[in-house]
């Protein structure tokens, strides 16, 4: 006699999927039907195609108590897999299961257990020659001087530019949805060419925040339109938040930046600040709107599309008028201690 088997939603659930394979059902069609767990399913499959384990006639089959694999867990196996991901680290492990014939559970625990492996994510980094480590290292060698003793008491103002555009911005690792079926998660549509706006900031070290400088639509920042925003809107600003305290100007190596019409005019009418001979290439590592600033506004501003243009610079607006100043003025602090990462790490990447 088939032994009597409480019911509970995961019996029913068992018994849902056997009766759909029997039907002819394949496991792809189960899951999206459903909406039960991959794993679940293949499980479930896995021990239907042995057919050893239920009784043929009755359409609710029993729990089988497991047994634990250990034999798959052999010298030979653990070999085979750690020779496999020293050829290909990227390979995943359902991949490595179907080649060396096990289980992705047996795989899991050979990964972590045996070899010691954890997973990571790929990290994506601005791209670094070697022509530009040494660069990065000297010059924040001449930063690091500076900040000891021309620089010493200033407050420093960071600048920096970005682009942003009205589609919402998602984190493929880290934003998620809770929801019983997929089908309730939200689409979060992509355009193939949204509207976007292009937008200039600058912070001071104590976190002040200039309110951002929105470039005309489809303009160019040549030179010329770069030296005019200098002078109408970051110098005025500058001069107003420093109140008569000495001061130091950054920006980075963009070509605007450093031609001969910028610098002559900064060191003309400027306080003081860094020459193109400064900067580091390749360093949005170092600015604080780069490592901080902009991070905090997008993650605001783009949690959902915006219909046009004029909303996403409100929400931008909005956001800058917002922003929590001590929390920046923290950020700021933290300029000098990357700098001397840089230098430990000759030039390298340090995050």
């Amino acid at each position: 006699m088939t032994e009597l088997v409480k019911q509970n939603p995961e019996y029913d659930r068992r018994a849902a999927i056997i009766e759909s394979l029997r039907a002819g059902r394949t496991p792809v069609e189960i899951i999206k039907f459903f909406s039960y767990p991959r794993s679940t399913v293949y499980d479930i499959a896995k021990r239907y195609a042995a057919s050893d384990w239920f009784e043929k006639g009755s359409p609710s089959p029993a729990r089988k108590v497991q047994v634990r694999e250990k034999s798959t867990r052999t010298p030979e196996i653990i070999q085979r897999a750690q020779d496999m991901i020293l050829e290909d680290p990227g390979t995943s492990l359902r991949k490595l299961a179907s080649v060396l014939g096990v289980s992705e559970t047996i795989v899991r625990q050979i990964a972590q257990e045996d070899l010691r492996y954890a997973s990571y994510v790929l990290k994506v980094r601005q791209m670094l020659s070697e022509a530009a480590k040494l660069k990065r290292f000297a010059r924040c060698h001449l930063i690091l001087c500076s900040l000891k003793h021309e620089a010493a008491g200033r407050i420093r103002f960071f600048s920096d530019e970005k682009i942003f555009t009205v589609d919402a911005k998602v984190n493929r690792r880290n934003d998620r949805w809770l929801a019983h079926n997929l089908e309730d998660v939200p689409v979060v549509g992509k355009t193939k060419f949204p509207a976007s706006v292009h937008v200039l900031s600058v912070v001071s070290s104590e976190g002040d925040v200039m309110p951002p400088h929105f470039f005309q639509k489809g303009e160019r920042i040549t030179k010329e339109v770069y030296l005019e925003v200098l002078k109408r809107v970051i110098k005025p600003w500058m001069e107003t938040t420093a109140s008569g305290r000495p001061y130091l100007f950054q920006q980075d190596g963009a070509p605007a930046h450093t031609s001969h019409l910028v610098q002559n005019w900064l060191s003309d009418n400027v306080d003081m600040f860094w020459s193109k001979d400064f900067w580091p290439p390749n360093s949005p590592d170092l600015n604080p709107l780069d490592y901080y600033v902009w991070g905090v506004i997008e993650r605001q501003t783009n949690k959902c599309r915006h219909p046009n243009v004029n909303s996403l610079r409100a929400a931008i607006e909005s956001e800058f008028a917002t922003i929590k100043h001590d929390q920046l003025k923290s950020a700021c602090s933290r300029f000098r201690a990357r700098i001397e990462q840089v230098i430990e790490a000759e030039g390298g990447y340090i995050e």
